[in-house]
């Protein structure tokens, strides 16, 4: 546990958070400082004012504290989290690092933005034991785990259940996982291959050859059923060709016949220049020879231009309405802050995506409290400005009407 002020800052080189260094670091500090470790957060220590300083590099990564507020926790997260603490341990312990140096409070585990993994912070002369921060951690996974999901919560306060117990190690519960991947892999095995599940499994057990098994792709009527597939795809598709022919012709002989075309116009431009408005035709197939064609519900078909009214950038009242007007040449959108709490990036996870390549997949968030509004960014890649001032990770801003919002170069204006 670190009993020290946490401070963050953003530069032009990255994304740091700041610790005062220790008094008795020791050997430890040496080694950290020395060799860059896999698992861990780059640092350098610097010295302010005659006290030294561990600059760690967060840049691309959100805090556990963070993640959790804007993902949910199931348990294979958290199995995988005990899995990553277990390895780290192993690494430490293999380079002469202290293990009580590793620090598991939410607030110093990260989680890689690009591809989700989870990297650590060292702290050389760091109080406490391993034991006691992974209880911590567990207790505070078990307020952030979806209680929705009931078989979760019963993994998850197993868990918890195991570092009350005297003497417990983490390596014990990580086994214990694995123990139980594997034994749910053979259940599944069993299950998938019906009865000749059980042989399959002492096979592999046995170190037997497992014999392969007759696939349904293979079989000569799983065959048979994919060719009768093609043969209706294929007339279904000549089916439409024919279909759209007779729509066009019968299309230009309506259009020659009122007057908006020439004879000489081929099919294939009559397509060009009305296949958009087929849709503003309510019934073509009904069309015959007898039928009556008035020349206004022709001209009805033409592609109309759309119009929209401009949004004015306030009210009339003065008061914010939670809109972020883009301001710029490309074809972003628009967006409207609805939710208590909005997720802006370009991943599957944000609420509001942004499809550029400068943006990271959760580029920032939006909270609404009321007619307050404030914008945090997510320890993005390219950051977070408001008013051309970049924001620290973990700073809240509030947001006053007309500031100029930009997401790394995508800019908006808020009202």
């Amino acid at each position: 546990m670190i009993n020290r002020e946490i401070v963050y800052e953003r530069n032009l080189t990255g994304s740091f958070m700041k610790i005062a260094a220790g008094i008795h670091a020791g050997l430890d500090e040496k080694l950290m400082l020395r060799r860059k470790l896999p698992g861990l957060l780059a640092v350098e220590k610097a010295y302010m004012d005659g006290e030294g300083q561990y600059w760690y590099n967060i840049s691309g990564k959100q805090s556990l504290d963070m993640y959790c507020r804007v993902k949910e926790v199931d348990i294979s997260f958290i199995e995988k989290l005990i899995m990553s603490i277990c390895s780290e341990m192993e690494i430490l312990e293999w380079n002469l690092i202290q293990t009580n140096c590793l620090m598991l409070d939410p607030e110093l585990i990260f989680i890689t933005n690009s591809n989700q993994e989870i990297i650590f912070t060292v702290y050389p002369g760091g109080s406490g034991t391993i034991g006691t921060e992974f209880q911590q951690l567990m207790e505070f996974l078990l307020t952030k785990v979806d209680h929705k999901d009931t078989r979760a919560v019963k993994a998850a306060y197993g868990i918890y259940e195991k570092t009350l117990l005297d003497g417990y190690s983490i390596t014990d519960i990580r086994d214990e996982i694995v123990r139980t991947r594997q034994n749910e892999g053979k259940k599944a095995a069993v299950e998938e291959s019906g009865g000749n599940g059980m042989e399959k499994v002492w096979r592999e057990e046995n170190n037997q050859p497992v014999v392969p098994e007759r696939k349904y792709e293979d079989h000569p009527d799983k065959k048979r059923k994919d060719e009768t597939v093609k043969r209706a795809n294929r007339k279904k598709k000549e089916g439409k060709k024919k279909e759209q022919k007779e729509w066009i012709r019968k299309l230009k002989k309506l259009l020659i016949e009122i007057g908006l075309l020439e004879e000489e116009e081929t099919e294939k431009q009559v397509y060009e220049s009305y296949h958009g408005s087929r849709e503003c035709l309510q019934d073509t197939r009904k069309l015959s020879k007898s039928a009556v064609v008035y020349p206004e519900e022709v001209i009805k078909t033409v592609a109309q231009p759309e119009y929209r009214p401009t949004v004015c950038l306030n009210s009339m009242t003065g008061k914010v309405r939670g809109m972020l007007l883009y301001q710029g040449a490309e074809s972003y959108e628009d967006i409207c802050v609805t939710k208590k709490m909005t997720r802006i990036g370009y991943g599957p996870d944000a609420d509001i995506q942004i499809q550029a390549d400068t943006i990271s997949q959760l580029h920032a968030r939006i909270d609404h409290d009321g007619e307050t509004y404030y914008i945090e960014d997510l320890n993005s890649t390219n950051g977070t400005f408001v008013n051309d001032e970049p924001l620290a990770y973990k700073e809240r801003r509030k947001l006053n009407s007309n500031d100029m919002i930009r997401f790394a170069d995508v800019r908006y204006r808020f009202c």
